[in-house]
């Protein structure tokens, strides 16, 4: 009892051991996590986590046993026995260490910072494949009776640096038992990273849309990739490429087309909020010979997940395609609006 006692009362102290004196005279009391490329972590119970640079800090001091890698990547164990002036001397060693020669310290029972990056980037590398199937249902009765089912398989593989993505969507919807919406659409993307920002891609896109009597529309692209954002709430990239259009159209009025392009696109997207995202692309793919004659396609959606894991969400979204070139009889505009239940599965 009276060791439980002992316990309770100087435990306390015990959780806040180190002591870090920054250049300004405070004192910070708490747990040192480690310093990474001259900064050092402290956790206190009053404000969690600090991260100071060494250039603030006057002196530390800790009873536990530490480890720390220099700059010239030679590694030392021991206990600290003088912080002071900059200068950090381990216990039973000759030598002194300037704050400025650290490259890593952290506790010496737990990993060490190099070997757990090595290992997290080993993980990161590692192809892995990601699913989601999404279900659209759309319906209305009264003075307009329609009904509208879709279905789209998304599969990717790939890991941070290289990656193909697959998709598969069909779109059957009718309204007063005429059908208004008949559709497929298959793609498949690849990219790789090749320096820092740039990566290089290639991408086809197929069609087939019964009601703009159009057989086939595919495009196929081959070009560069830039990420010009990369944020944890928010990311953009561009790109641009060489492409070809080809169209086989289900009517005589206007004739298939055969033709080089170019192919500009957008990737965005954002974290709104905890439970809310926003998620679009944009495709530019005008004929090389004549830019009035042209495709562009849009799909920008918001994106909530419905539980913790985020395994089920609901994308609402407007999807649409614009011909400059459509059959005769046809709108330039394929403008969809959809609602979709999303499921996430490895």
């Amino acid at each position: 009892m009276r060791t439980k006692l002992l316990l309770f009362i100087f435990s306390p102290f015990w959780l806040l051991a180190d002591k870090v004196v920054i250049t300004d005279g405070s004192i910070l009391n708490g747990s040192i996590l480690g310093m990474f490329d001259g900064n050092l972590t402290i956790s206190t119970s009053f404000a969690g986590k600090i991260v100071i640079p060494y250039t603030s800090i006057s002196s530390i001091s800790s009873d536990r046993e530490i480890s720390l890698r220099l700059e010239d990547n030679r590694t030392f164990d021991g206990f600290i026995e003088g912080a002071e002036q900059n200068l950090l001397t381990i216990r039973n060693s000759e030598q002194s260490f300037a704050f400025s020669e650290i490259k890593h310290l952290w506790d010496a029972s737990t990993s060490d910072p190099q070997i757990s990056s090595a290992q997290k980037n080993a993980i990161a590398m590692q192809m892995k494949w990601k699913h989601a199937l999404g279900f659209d249902l759309t319906g209305a009765s009264g003075n307009t009776d329609s009904f509208g089912l879709g279905i789209r398989l998304d599969s990717s593989f790939g890991n941070k640096m290289r990656g193909y993505d697959f998709y598969l969507s069909y779109v059957n919807s009718t309204k007063k038992d005429l059908t208004i919406v008949d559709e497929t659409k298959f793609g498949i993307d690849y990219d790789s990273r090749f320096f820092e920002e740039l990566s290089w891609y290639a991408k086809t896109d197929l069609e087939n849309d019964r009601l703009e009597e159009v057989d086939l529309r595919a495009t196929a692209a081959l070009g560069l990739k830039y990420s010009w954002i990369e944020e944890q709430n928010y990311k953009a990239s561009v790109r641009g490429g060489a492409a070809f259009r080809f169209e086989e159209l289900g009517s005589d009025s206007v004739k298939n087309l055969s033709e080089p392009a170019l192919d500009l696109g957008l990737e965005y997207s954002q974290k709104l909020k905890d439970f809310l995202s926003l998620e679009s692309e944009l495709s530019f793919i005008p004929n090389i010979d004549d830019f009035s004659n042209f495709l562009f396609r849009k799909d920008t959606a918001l994106v909530m997940p419905l539980n913790k894991k985020r395994e089920w969400k609901i994308r609402s979204g407007l999807e649409g395609t614009y011909n400059s070139t459509p059959v005769t009889d046809k709108e330039e505009l394929d403008l969809k609006y959809y609602l979709r239940l999303v499921y996430d599965f490895n």
